[in-house]
């Protein structure tokens, strides 16, 4: 039995659709005794419903779900198997290193954005100061960039991790942040979704399209990307295919399935 590990937007995920072909492949690959998960830097919610009247779970049955960025991890019937959680004092030296940027926090009880120039669509409920949400458990939070600035996203984010890995791993993706709890990623993720269906390294596969999925790619012994990926992310994958239906076939025809 193989383990496929998919990344959510630009993956398996594009804006505001799902791809026919990619569906009815993971399917399949289900249908053949085989685990497809979800490995994402976005919380249930994100995924449920990932865009306004969109009904995810009436397309797609998924055996896991390594959410934000590892942070908490559920089994099929969504009940949470681990979970780790981030200080709130922690959040708010981030929240001041970047000069009050914007920002957005997924808490055990919802997702909340806290913006100063951004007009996002992100689904959360915006808020005007930490403060409101002093009492709440957080899982993770994402500082927002602009598309042109990715380079200068590389140095903050490595700085973050200077300052605060003691508390946090902070990765990139594209020109976002993505904030878990230390020793939280998206290759311990599924590190830990292996011990737990006690599934043999040989057959763990992963796929994912930006540098956030590094964690992932690293930790699998398939792992896979696009070739629209950038540079770093194809020099990290074994296997570069056009979308995630070709990585379905690859596995199930390389090993006869």
């Amino acid at each position: 039995m193989y383990i496929l590990a998919s990344d959510f937007d630009n993956t398996l995920w594009f804006r505001d659709h799902l791809l026919d072909e990619d569906e009815l492949m993971i399917k399949e690959f289900q249908k053949q005794g085989h685990l497809f998960g979800l490995c994402t830097g976005r919380d249930i919610k994100g995924i449920v419903t990932p865009t306004d009247g969109y009904d995810m779970l009436a397309h797609l049955s998924f055996d896991f779900y390594i959410l934000s960025s590892g942070a908490y991890i559920m089994d099929k019937n969504r009940n949470i198997i681990f979970e780790k959680l981030i200080p709130m004092d922690i959040i708010e030296k981030v929240y001041e290193y970047t000069n009050h940027g914007n920002m957005s926090i997924i808490t055990v009880n919802g997702a909340y954005k806290i913006y100063k120039d951004r007009n996002g669509h992100y689904p959360a409920t915006m808020i005007e100061s930490l403060d409101e949400i002093r009492n709440e458990k957080v899982r993770s939070f994402s500082i927002h960039y602009q598309e042109d600035e990715v380079e200068m996203v590389t140095k903050i984010k490595d700085h973050i991790n200077e300052l605060y890995g003691q508390y946090i791993s902070a990765f990139q993706n594209g020109p976002h942040i993505d904030i878990a709890a230390v020793g939280c990623s998206k290759g311990e993720g599924i590190r830990f979704i292996q011990e737990y269906f006690q599934i043999s390294s040989e057959y763990i596969c992963g796929i994912g399209d930006n540098f956030n999925d590094l964690p992932l790619l690293e930790a699998v012994n398939h792992s896979y990307t696009f070739d629209y990926a950038p540079e770093l992310v194809k020099q990290n994958a074994r296997h570069i295919v056009p979308h995630l239906s070709d990585c379905i076939k690859d596995i199930l025809n390389t090993h006869n399935y």
